[in-house]
């Protein structure tokens, strides 16, 4: 048993230094049929890495931007605004409300949001729903200073020119650590929590606390609400939309 096993191993090795050789092999002919080391050399030039790793502007960042600003928004519209949780809503069959849109980008942060802001406020939306700062104190390690402080250039923004736009500042999620894809320091989530509290206060903005409606006992996003310790599935989902219906209503009333 001990010598088949040692018979395999060595015919696998074979087969992988013949694959490795063959690979260099081919490597070579390409160089040499392609006028030298130059070949590779403007091969990996077209490739700009940074355009494709920049997290301030990726790829999909453009897309959907791109999207947001040849799609018009509709008067009277209720605009949902942040990052890949609020980007994952089907808000107008989960509000029933057709006048509902949804402008979230997955991996949005305050910086990037005020970067594409005039597309929003150039339609002068009835409502706007905002959720935003997991991705400035996960993805960037902001702090929750800092973060605050790129809340309040969107804010001024709203308030300058969208005075009769009513603005709700929606509270960031926690994560759930022990489920294995993401990692945030949920005590900080909190604290930005709180200061989101007293923005509301200070713009005149309604706050609404979707945080304590998800966490279980460790103030982590509850299991039963998502996959991957981030994201919410559809039992979150219902959920936020309960704690939005009476604010969403007035508008298709009014």
């Amino acid at each position: 048993m001990a010598e088949s096993t040692k018979i395999l191993m060595n015919i696998i090795t074979l087969i992988s230094l013949s694959l490795n050789l063959l690979a260099f092999i081919l490597a070579c002919f390409l160089t040499i049929k392609n006028g030298g080391i130059d070949y590779w050399r403007q091969k990996f030039s077209n490739i700009n890495i940074s355009n494709i790793s920049d997290v301030h502007n990726p790829p999909y960042y453009k897309h959907k931007t791109s999207q947001f600003e040849i799609l018009p928004i509709k008067p009277n519209t209720i605009i949902f605004l942040g990052d890949s949780i609020t980007d994952e809503g089907e808000w107008t069959e989960l509000l029933k409300n057709p006048n509902s849109q949804n402008r979230g980008i997955s991996g949005d942060t305050t910086e990037r949001i005020l970067r594409r802001l005039d597309t929003i406020i150039k339609n002068h939306p009835k409502q706007i729903f905002l959720m935003v700062g997991i991705n400035d104190l996960h993805m960037l390690k902001k702090s929750v200073e800092a973060t605050v402080e790129g809340y309040k250039q969107i804010l001024n923004q709203f308030q300058e020119k969208l005075p009769n736009t009513q603005v709700y500042i929606q509270s960031v999620l926690p994560v759930n650590n022990n489920i294995y894809l993401y990692w945030a320091d949920n005590q900080k989530v909190i604290d930005l929590n709180r200061e989101l509290q007293n923005l509301a206060k200070q713009y005149n903005y309604k706050y609404i606390d979707i945080h304590s409606h998800l966490v279980d006992t460790q103030q982590q996003l509850g299991a039963d609400f998502t996959s991957d310790g981030l994201h919410l599935n559809g039992k979150g989902y219902l959920i936020w939309r309960e704690l939005l219906a009476t604010d969403v209503t007035d508008v298709t009333d009014g």
